[in-house]
């Protein structure tokens, strides 16, 4: 009788063991595959269950704490199950036994503990996160004195190396972009050449200048000293439509002047400035910068000294061209 119940003590362990890595390894595969435009639309039509997920998403370190802290805690639940089930089988326990019964036991909780769940959260991860919400909640605030204090070393590391949380609501909002340009593409809403629009930015945001400016000795340039017709000949000589102006000291680019401004015949020429851009700015902020100021180059700076120009057309191709093969050169200039 004794050994009767604790053989179903041990498969009710075994069973919970399973379960808790099915639930904490499915909620975390569908907490990547949030949408939050539908999150926000229905917390905001009072849907309790949809505000408490729109707080995780908004909070993602607790949300994958108490994840991680769960798994830990089912796998030790399955191999403390798996040890006693071969204590109760061969009267004794011994290390071969444990390892060949763990080995025996891995593919069904691979299969019912891992691989079955996030394939259904990967799915269908709202109605699944739904229906599991009032389970998970009550969980966090169980694993809180746990989860917590990971949470706080992880900020505090992230705050004394530098980091901010950006990171991981990046890799989220990452992610789900990804699958709106994916699904987008399938139904027919985006076409190649906006989905590889898309694509592009997603390489180039966390592209920094530094790694495609063009330096000062490569430019190609006039001086502010020089004649509307002499800037004329040398953007004709190069087929430049804009040529960069700097001063007569080297490594001085500090505007630029329109080719079709300077065939009006104008007595002086009429120089533009050029907007001033940190070496480690995000291409994708440098883009935009130029863009809303209308400029075709900027002045690459570190520490207040030039380093070279960033072409606004070269980071445009680099959107349809995420991985370029060599720097930006000359050509980009033009």
């Amino acid at each position: 009788m004794m050994l009767a119940l604790e053989m179903l003590g041990m498969l009710a362990m075994l069973l919970l063991g399973v379960w808790l890595s099915a639930f904490f390894s499915g909620s975390e595969t569908g907490f990547y595959r949030l949408s939050m435009p539908r999150l926000w639309i229905d917390s905001k039509a009072g849907d309790s269950t949809a505000s408490r997920l729109l707080y995780f998403a908004q909070h993602p370190s607790q949300y994958v704490a108490t994840c991680l802290v769960g798994n830990n805690i089912a796998n030790y639940v399955t191999t403390f199950a798996v040890s006693w089930g071969v204590v109760l089988l061969m009267g004794h326990s011994s290390e071969a036994s444990e390892v060949i019964a763990t080995l025996l036991f891995a593919p069904v909780l691979f299969l019912s503990g891992e691989m079955v769940p996030k394939s259904l959260y990967y799915q269908i991860p709202y109605g699944k996160l739904r229906q599991n919400m009032g389970i998970f909640r009550w969980v966090y605030l169980a694993f809180l004195p746990v989860t917590y204090p990971l949470v706080w070393l992880t900020n505090a590391l992230e705050n004394w190396t530098g980091q901010s949380h950006q990171p991981v609501e990046f890799v989220l909002g990452r992610n789900r972009f990804v699958q709106l340009v994916s699904h987008g593409k399938q139904e027919g809403v985006l076409k190649d050449i906006q989905s590889q629009l898309a694509n592009g930015i997603l390489q180039l945001a966390p592209q920094v200048l530094r790694s495609s400016l063009i330096p000062s000795a490569r430019v190609i340039g006039v001086t502010e000293s020089m004649s509307c017709q002499e800037m004329l000949n040398v953007a004709r000589s190069y087929g430049m439509p804009v040529v960069p102006v700097g001063r007569d000291q080297p490594n001085s680019w500090f505007g630029y002047v329109r080719v079709r401004e300077l065939a009006s015949g104008a007595a002086k020429p009429l120089i533009h400035p050029l907007p001033r851009l940190h070496v480690d700015m995000s291409k994708l902020e440098a883009l935009n910068i130029l863009r809303s100021e209308r400029a075709p180059f900027g002045v690459v700076e570190e520490d207040k000294q030039p380093l070279g120009l960033i072409a606004r057309q070269g980071l445009i191709e680099q959107l349809f061209r995420p991985k370029p093969t060599q720097p930006l050169g000359e050509a980009s200039v033009a």
